[in-house]
Parts: C-alpha cells; sequence; structure tokens
C-alpha cells in the first residue's frame, strides 16, 4: 500500500517536475529575437500610466519572498478595474498576427494577457523560458508600453554558449521570441524608476495538449502557492 501511495504521489509530482525542467533547468537553446514597433499602443495608453500604475501597486500580484519579480496585473483586474485601459489593450491584442501566431482565446487560458510592473529597486525576473502547454509552436510578445528615462528593466537572453545579449527596454519597443528555446530574463530595476510591459502569449494552436493540461494545472496551483 505504502509503495502504491508512493507511485501515485510521484506521478502526481510529474508534471511539476517538467514545469521546473521546461521552465528553468535545461540548456539555453537560442538567444534569437526579433523587434516590433508597438508605439501605437504605448501612445494610447500614455494617459493612463499613473492609473495603471495605482492599480498595480494595489492589486497586482507580487512575489515578497526570494527573487522579487515585480508586480503582475492580470487581465481581469484590469478589466474590473480600468475598463478604458482594458477596452484599448483588447483591441491591440485581438488586432496581433505574427507569421500566423495569435494570441489565445481568453475564454480558455487566464493567461492570454498580462501587464507586468518594474518600479522598485531590485525587482527583476531570473533566467527561464516560457512553458508551452499547447500543441503547436509558441512565441512571446512583449511591449513597453511605457518606461521611464533612468529605467535599468532590460530584456536579456542567454544562448547555448551561455553568451548574454541585453535588449535596452523602451517605451513602443518591442521583442518576440520563441519563449520554449530562448532562455531569457530581465534585469533589475533602480530606485525610483519605471518599466510597464504587456506580455501577450501567441500560439500556432492553443488547443492544449493532454500532458499540457496536467502541466497547465501544475503551473496554476505553483502559481496560487508562491503569488507571483
Amino acid at each position: 500500500m505504502k509503495i502504491l501511495l508512493l507511485v501515485l504521489v510521484l506521478v502526481l509530482l510529474i508534471p511539476f517536475f517538467l514545469n521546473l525542467w521546461n521552465g528553468y533547468l535545461k540548456p539555453a537553446q537560442s538567444g534569437t529575437f526579433e523587434h516590433v514597433d508597438c508605439s501605437t499602443l504605448s501612445n494610447s495608453l500614455n494617459p493612463y500610466v499613473n492609473d495603471i500604475i495605482k492599480l498595480t501597486e494595489t492589486h497586482g500580484n507580487k512575489n515578497n519572498a526570494g527573487p522579487v519579480e515585480g508586480y503582475k496585473l492580470m487581465r481581469s483586474t484590469v478589466k474590473e478595474g480600468l475598463p478604458q485601459v482594458y477596452k484599448i489593450i483588447e483591441e491591440y491584442v485581438s488586432s496581433i498576427d505574427v507569421k500566423g501566431l495569435k494570441p489565445a482565446n481568453c475564454e480558455r487560458e487566464r493567461y492570454c494577457w498580462f501587464l507586468r510592473l518594474y518600479n522598485k529597486s531590485g525587482h527583476y525576473i531570473d533566467w527561464h523560458f516560457d512553458n508551452n502547454f499547447t500543441k503547436g509552436l509558441r512565441k512571446t510578445y512583449v511591449c513597453n508600453v511605457y518606461t521611464t528615462e533612468c529605467n535599468a528593466s532590460h530584456f536579456m537572453t542567454k544562448d547555448k554558449y551561455e553568451t548574454i545579449k541585453i535588449d535596452g527596454s523602451r517605451m513602443g519597443k518591442g521583442v518576440v521570441y520563441n519563449g520554449s528555446d530562448v532562455k531569457h530574463s530581465v534585469s533589475r530595476q533602480r530606485d525610483g524608476c519605471v518599466r510597464i510591459s504587456l506580455i501577450i502569449p501567441l500560439y500556432e494552436n492553443d488547443s492544449v495538449s493532454t500532458l499540457g493540461w496536467f502541466r497547465r494545472i501544475a503551473r496554476n496551483v505553483s502559481d496560487h502557492m508562491f503569488k507571483l
């Protein structure tokens, strides 16, 4: 009976182990990314920057233990707290089509888009990959909605030779990359400086695979536990 329970526990932990390996531990594969112009969105949201910061600091999830990854503001919170900002972003996201890749159906995927705010000294994201739970290719679209002149929060990549490339994050400038292959991070923010970014996962096919379904549950459990 004990052996059976142990086997069951190990099976249940498999999705967590796979997320850990694919999200953090596997070797870097590529450092390739493309630049995109998202100035239309940043200009449209510029009048609402202070409101976005206030809502994000008040209702955005943050991790107070270990690495400080800034604030993450979910789509549902933007919809409730800043309906005009929500409308602008929704219209922008719905128009994106990068080489056949499109955003996920927001009715099925809670992370179809979200905002991140880096505005405290030390805010950063450690090296990681973006997990793909679907049956097709997944890329990540990041638009820098707003940055101050002193911003030190920049997109960084690491290739298979461990070569690090720093791409300066500026307002209206964005990147698209295959997060499953490109190991990436965000450099530490300076005190008194601000960066707001919009993150949009793009999919060839947003249908979740059978294994991906279990891995997505494991991700949601982990996110709830660590409040990222």
